[in-house]
């Protein structure tokens, strides 16, 4: 009678590789020592957990994600080197994504608080200021937020 493997700790390991770092199914088998077969089996997911192609979509959308890209390429921008990213479709797409949020962005409310307060100071003046320290602070916690 043959004892079965838990691979379970190689196949996270595996997907993590292939989620996170972006390598190829050689690369990871190399890597983890199983073979292309067992990646390519993994890969499309087990028990109806979505494939690691659908992950690896999701990780890479992911806000902060993006950032790192977009930071990364003005990183080559500021050192003369071409771009690799299309900005008119990012900002289309940005402009897009806000349109469907049902967030507001930090930005637009403080436009908007400054508005309020110009306009709440020709009303009233001391209420005016005792807004702007709840302004502020709704202020970081919308920042806090979108990070």
């Amino acid at each position: 009678m043959s004892k079965r493997v838990n691979n379970e700790p190689v196949r996270a390991i595996a997907e993590r590789m292939f989620i996170e770092d972006g390598l190829t199914a050689k690369a990871i088998a190399d890597a983890v020592g199983v073979t292309e077969q067992t990646i390519g089996r993994w890969r499309k997911g087990i028990q109806g957990d979505i494939s690691w192609d659908d992950k690896r979509k999701q990780y890479l959308s992911a806000p902060n994600n993006i950032k790192k890209v977009l930071m990364s390429e003005l990183s080559d921008l500021a050192e003369g080197k071409q771009s690799k990213l299309d900005v008119k479709a990012i900002t289309e797409v940005r402009k897009a994504m806000e349109l469907l949020s049902d967030s507001i962005s930090a930005h637009v409310v403080m436009a908007v608080l400054k508005e309020f307060d110009s306009w709440m100071a020709s009303q009233d003046p001391d209420i005016a200021i005792s807004f702007l320290e709840w302004h502020k602070l709704f202020l970081l916690h919308k920042v806090q937020q979108e990070q």
